[in-house]
């Protein structure tokens, strides 16, 4: 008989104990204080902007600003590089850990991206709208329907940023107002949470419609519904979060973090970087990578490129 398999706890203490009081609101807000890793571990996180884990040491994100954020701009106070998840430019397995919250409903290319975090990390956390939420609100960004089955992720590319306009309008007409509420009483009901881990087995997934293309041209930020916001008093949770982030982030530690020793080229695979003011630049073909870096003895600049 085989080794009992043993799965990643899904859940801090306190994140427990507000669950079973019935405060589902309380312990959602916790999620972001949790990481199921040691001190030691080196943790990424892809698609940070401009809200990042208090755990994670290194940030990758697409867009310094974009309106797929609202344009709120990008949050780099820790080794940041600019780069898509479905080409990251890290070596195999340079992390621990990667964080992926709210970034792979954007993908137009989930095995890709999938396939990438993999490729860079050992473990790992994925957070995205569950398909219900998505398909009544239809977030204008948002690519994949994305719900978990059985220790699944069940994706279904969508082929337009609404699927069944009948539903929305049904939606809109009575539950629109109400909905905020829900989400913030129910997160967890709202959201799929998926830990995995290589030894494990990785990331199971299934597209149901592979055939398709997500790759459609996004709306204008006038023609998407932005709402429903949050109550006032989620903002006020977030402003809180991100002082207690700044206290547990491991800050000390992420200022000597030698990002380069870290970078592989998704162009040319050259491992051969140098730093200039603010990029990284590829050694063998040129390629640019935009990077912010903490001033430490081991972030110093080559030259300015």
């Amino acid at each position: 008989m085989g080794m009992p398999v043993t799965k990643i706890k899904t859940e801090s203490l306190s994140m427990r104990f507000f669950r079973k009081i019935g405060m589902d609101s309380i312990a959602w807000s916790l999620r972001r204080l949790y990481c199921p890793v040691d001190k030691n571990a080196l943790v990424l996180e892809v698609g940070s902007g401009a809200s990042p884990y208090f755990r994670a040491n290194v940030l990758c994100d697409a867009y310094e600003e974009t309106q797929e954020r609202f344009f709120t701009p990008l949050v780099h106070d820790r080794p940041t590089i600019l780069a898509f998840v479905e080409q990251l430019p890290f070596k195999d397995g340079s992390f621990d850990f990667v964080i992926a919250s709210h970034v792979l409903e954007h993908s137009a290319d989930p095995e890709k991206f999938i396939n990438e975090i993999q490729r860079v990390g050992r473990a790992g956390y994925i957070e995205v709208p569950d398909a219900f939420m998505e398909r009544l609100t239809h977030y204008g960004f948002h690519r994949l329907e994305i719900t978990d089955i059985a220790d699944e992720l069940i994706i279904r590319k969508k082929k337009d940023y609404i699927q069944d306009k009948e539903i929305v309008e049904l939606f809109h007409h009575k539950a629109r107002p109400i909905f905020p509420k829900w989400v913030s009483r129910f997160p967890f009901h709202f959201h799929v949470r998926y830990y995995w881990e290589k030894k494990n087995g990785g990331i199971k997934y299934r597209i149901l419609n592979p055939d398709c293309s997500a790759d459609w041209k996004a709306p204008e930020s006038g023609e998407i519904d932005t709402s429903p916001r949050l109550p006032p008093v989620a903002s006020l949770k977030r402003l809180v979060l991100v002082a207690i982030r700044k206290f547990f982030s491991q800050s000390a530690r992420n200022q000597s973090i030698d990002l380069l020793s870290l970078l592989q080229c998704p162009a040319c695979g050259s491992n051969d970087f140098t730093r200039g003011n603010v990029h990284a630049l590829c050694a063998k073909c040129n390629a640019r990578f935009l990077v912010y870096l903490p001033v430490s003895s081991k972030n110093v600049s080559d030259k300015a490129v």
